[in-house]
């Protein structure tokens, strides 16, 4: 069984920037950072982190009456621990910590690569492929809801 915790944003913080952010330096703060109500996630094998994300309270674009809703950013993976189930097992602590805390949608922008592996998970698509000022590859509006 894969262990999922929840961590301090700085022990994470050069897994999402290698991954996510890799024109960045390392130590540079990353986008979500800061925020004071988001939940951090690890997952962590002999004391390194080889899979994250986070999640927070936001509403939803384009279901703001799905309140309260959740944001999951930065899943991250490490390339040498992808098909492990690493993945799998943060995203699904996600959910889990967005229900436990009243959410009842979980939501996010999924780079277009990763599409397949968030519909295994349950995630639909909302809308088309698409590309903005800030996301520098294709991605797909998906989202959950999460029951009770």
């Amino acid at each position: 069984m894969i262990a999922v915790e929840i961590a301090d944003p700085g022990r994470t913080r050069e897994l999402r920037r290698s991954v996510l952010r890799p024109e960045r330096s390392p130590g540079d703060p990353l986008p979500g950072d800061d925020l004071d109500d988001a939940v951090h996630l690890a997952a962590v094998v002999d004391g390194v982190v080889l899979s994250t994300c986070f999640v927070f309270p936001e509403p939803c674009p384009w279901r703001p009456a799905d309140l309260p809703a959740w944001h999951l950013r930065q899943m991250a993976t490490a390339a040498e621990a992808r098909g492990r189930g690493l993945g799998g097992a943060v995203l699904d602590a996600a959910l889990g910590v967005a229900r436990e805390r009243g959410g009842r949608l979980l939501w996010c922008n999924v780079r277009e690569p990763a599409v397949e592996f968030y519909r295994r998970h349950g995630l639909r698509p909302h809308g088309e492929i698409f590309t903005d000022e800030g996301h520098r590859i294709p991605h797909l509006r998906m989202w959950a809801e999460l029951g009770t």
